[in-house]
């Protein structure tokens, strides 16, 4: 199903922060999930702390990328996998679709907390 960006504040991915270098080389974001399957997958605030415990391990440190939807050139598309819905860049972004990078650590209790609010 394609989206239109306009429906999206915002867009969220994340990767290891280790990987950084590796995927954004070329000038565009490609992760591992772009040479496997095509695309980049991404969510939104909202599901940014249940996908992020489920994917990462609590040892590891986790770069929360934050996209422009407006700046993507690439179809968006919605999908199902692992039991959550995302968007699903098809293709590589462009960094200057990046608009911040955070990095995150587990907390003492082993998970990953955050809350991401967005303002108008």
């Amino acid at each position: 199903m394609e989206v239109k960006t306009l429906e999206i504040d915002l867009l969220f991915t994340a990767i290891k922060d280790s990987d950084w270098k590796s995927v954004s080389d070329s000038g565009k974001f490609e992760p591992e999930s772009v040479e496997e399957k095509g695309r980049v997958k991404c969510f939104t605030g909202e599901q940014a702390e249940s996908i992020i415990n489920h994917y990462f391990d609590k040892d590891d440190t986790v770069l929360l990328v934050v996209l422009d939807p407006l700046r993507i050139q690439s179809p968006i598309k919605r999908i199902q996998e692992d039991g959550f819905n995302f968007v699903a860049v098809q293709g590589a972004v462009t960094i200057d679709a990046i608009i911040d990078k955070i990095k995150l650590s587990a907390g003492k209790k082993g998970t990953f907390s955050l809350n991401v609010k967005h303002f108008d």
